[in-house]
């Protein structure tokens, strides 16, 4: 009888294993990045066919237009024209969520929330731990969107200055991804 219930639970238990392993599992394909549509929207081809897709874990303070620009520049400046591998972290009702990663592993999400460019959202995509991670680095540091003296609107003054921090990693992500 004893053996009977630990089979059993162990049976079970190994269903759960499986289900929470084959929900979790991504998809990755190689792509060439075409261009921002927005600042976490971006469109690429795939097997020869053009598609948008949602850069995963990529979301703007309510009011800061800046940011949402800044992300949109770096998809623009830095990896249009580019051969990307794409992570499928999430596929519903044809919307896929992402992450674009050049050849060395280097994550555009994680670098876009490591330098406070965005902010971690989990709308459509849940948790996913570096892009937490990277969050929490921009944080911790007060930069970007966490900086507690940036003016949301400083663009519209005219006072809007370039960020040797960030400039620096965004050429170095330009660089690591031929």
């Amino acid at each position: 009888m004893l053996i009977g219930i630990i089979a059993v639970a162990i049976i079970a238990f190994g269903l759960v294993y499986m289900t929470l392993r084959s929900s979790s599992s991504t998809q990755t394909s190689i792509v060439d990045v075409v261009g921002a549509i927005d600042g976490r929207t971006v469109e690429v081809m795939n097997n020869k066919v053009k598609e948008r897709v949602i850069l995963a874990g990529i979301g703007f303070p309510p009011g800061d237009q800046r940011s949402e620009q800044d992300c949109a520049a770096v998809v623009q400046d830095v990896v249009t024209g580019s051969r990307l591998y794409m992570e499928v972290f999430k596929e519903t009702s044809g919307c896929k969520y992402v992450a674009l990663n050049s050849s060395n592993g280097d994550c555009l999400n994680v670098m876009m929330l490591s330098k406070g460019m965005a902010r971690y959202e989990s709308t459509g995509v849940g948790f996913i731990g570096k892009l937490v991670e990277a969050e929490n680095e921009a944080r911790s540091k007060g930069i970007g969107v966490w900086d507690k003296n940036r003016a949301l609107f400083r663009h519209l003054s005219g006072n809007e200055q370039g960020d040797p921090f960030l400039d620096s990693d965004i050429d170095e992500f330009a660089v690591d991804r031929d």
